[in-house]
C-alpha cells in the first residue's frame, strides 16, 4: 500500500469519448482548442488532490484493495479567526494520524480492475463506507441496517471485490448516522480512470476538490471555538462559518494551483456538504464534460451549481495568464465565519490558479489577515 503526497503539478483525465446525435450542433470542448490534436492513445496520469494526496491502494491480480480506518483527529481547517477543528476522517490503515484528511485521500483505481474495501474502524462509534456511483454489488454497497451490518468500533470488515461499471470521478462516505457522521468530515473521492487516452483529451493538470463545511463549536453550534468539534449543524445565523476545498479554506491552502499558459486543465468536483453550492471560475469559461461519472454533451459555463451528493468534470484552456480565482459564488462562502481575508480577498471556498511566470500570490494572502 502507499499514499502518494499531494503534488500541484500533476495531470490526469478522463477519456471524453461523446458523439453528439439527434440533430444536435457541434459543441467544441476545450480539448479541441489548441494543444495536442493528436489522437494517439497516451498513458493517462493521476489526478492531483491538494491538500490531501491519492491513495493507489494495493494491486494483487485484477484486485486493487484499498485498506482505509476511520478515526477522529484535529485538522487545521482555517488560518482564521480560527484555525482547527476536530473532525472525522480516513487515513491509510496503519498510517498514523497525522496523515488522517477529511475529506479522505482521491482512490485511484484503473479499467479493468476489480476494487475492494477493508474498513477498519478507530471512532467511538459505528461506521461504514459506502461507494458511492461505482455499481458496487448490494453486498458491498455499505448502508447500515439494510444491506451491511455496520463495523464497530476496533473491528475490521472486508467488502467483497467488485468491478465499477465504468470509469468515471466517484466518490465514497459513511452510510452510518450520515446526519451526524458525513458533515464532520468522512466522505472522499474515487476515481476509476482509463490505463490510456487519446492525447488531445488528456489535460496537463488534473485536480480533485470535494467541498464541505465545517463548524467547529464548543456550544454545539452556537459560538465558533478553536480545536473543538466540528458539530453537524450550521451556527446561530443559520450558516457554516468554514466553507471548505480538500478541507481547507483558500487562506489555508499553503499555496496555488499551478499551471502553465495553454494547458488543458480539469477539475473533478465532488459536493460532499449538505448545501448546493454554485462554483465560478474568473478570467475564463468552463466547460462541463463529466456528470455524476458519465461524460456529457461538453457545455460552456461560467459558472456550475452542483448539489450536495453531485460529482461534476470541468474543463478549462488556460489561455489568459493571471492570477485567477475559482470559487462559491455565495458571498458567506468566501469568508471565515462572516470574515474576508488579506486585503479583503474571497477565502472561505476557494482556490487560486496560478499561471507559472505571472506575478506571485502575494504570500500574506496564505494567512489570517493583518489586523
Amino acid at each position: 500500500m502507499r499514499i502518494k503526497e499531494k503534488s500541484f503539478a500533476g495531470a490526469s483525465v478522463l477519456a471524453l469519448a461523446i458523439a453528439l446525435t439527434g440533430g444536435q450542433a457541434a459543441v467544441t470542448s476545450p480539448g479541441d482548442q489548441g494543444g495536442n490534436t493528436s489522437s494517439r492513445p497516451v498513458a493517462t496520469t493521476v489526478p492531483t488532490t491538494p491538500s490531501v494526496g491519492n491513495y493507489e491502494g494495493e494491486l494483487n491480480g485484477d484486485t486493487r484493495t484499498f485498506a482505509l480506518t476511520a478515526v477522529e483527529f484535529s485538522q487545521q481547517i482555517a488560518t482564521f479567526p480560527i484555525q482547527t477543528a476536530q473532525v472525522l476522517g480516513w487515513k491509510v490503515t496503519g498510517s498514523d494520524n497525522s496523515k488522517a484528511s477529511a475529506p479522505g485521500p482521491t482512490l485511484v483505481a484503473y479499467e479493468g480492475e476489480k476494487i475492494k474495501f477493508v474498513l477498519t474502524n478507530e471512532l467511538d462509534q459505528p461506521t461504514s463506507l459506502h461507494p458511492h456511483g461505482t455499481h458496487e454489488p448490494n453486498t458491498a454497497d455499505g448502508v447500515a441496517g439494510i444491506d451491511f451490518d455496520p463495523v464497530q468500533p476496533g473491528k475490521t470488515v472486508a467488502y467483497p471485490a467488485y468491478a465499477p461499471g465504468h470509469a468515471g470521478t466517484f466518490a465514497y462516505h459513511t452510510h452510518t448516522n450520515t446526519a451526524k457522521q458525513e458533515p464532520r468530515g468522512l466522505a472522499g473521492i474515487i476515481t476509476i480512470l482509463p490505463k490510456q487516452v487519446p492525447a488531445k483529451d488528456n489535460p496537463q493538470v488534473d485536480v480533485a476538490m470535494t467541498l464541505q463545511q465545517f463548524n467547529p463549536s464548543a456550544d454545539d453550534g452556537m459560538t465558533i471555538s478553536d480545536g473543538a468539534p466540528a458539530v453537524p449543524k450550521p451556527d446561530g445565523r443559520g450558516m457554516w462559518p468554514f466553507n471548505t476545498i480538500n478541507g481547507k479554506t483558500g487562506d489555508a491552502a499553503g499555496e496555488p494551483i499551478n499551471i502553465n499558459q495553454g494547458d488543458l486543465v480539469q477539475i473533478r468536483l465532488y459536493n460532499a456538504s449538505g448545501m448546493t453550492h454554485s462554483m465560478h471560475l474568473h478570467g475564463m469559461d468552463m466547460t462541463l464534460v463529466a456528470i455524476n461519472g458519465h461524460p456529457t454533451t461538453p457545455t460552456t459555463v461560467t459558472t456550475q451549481a452542483i448539489a450536495p451528493g453531485e460529482f461534476f468534470t470541468l474543463q478549462f484552456r488556460a489561455d489568459n495568464p493571471g492570477n485567477w480565482v475559482f470559487h462559491c459564488s455565495f458571498p458567506d462562502h468566501q469568508a471565515d465565519a462572516g470574515k474576508s481575508g488579506y486585503q479583503g480577498a474571497p477565502v472561505g471556498m476557494t482556490r487560486i490558479f496560478h499561471y507559472n511566470g505571472f506575478e506571485p500570490v502575494p504570500a500574506d494572502y496564505f494567512g489570517p489577515p493583518a489586523q
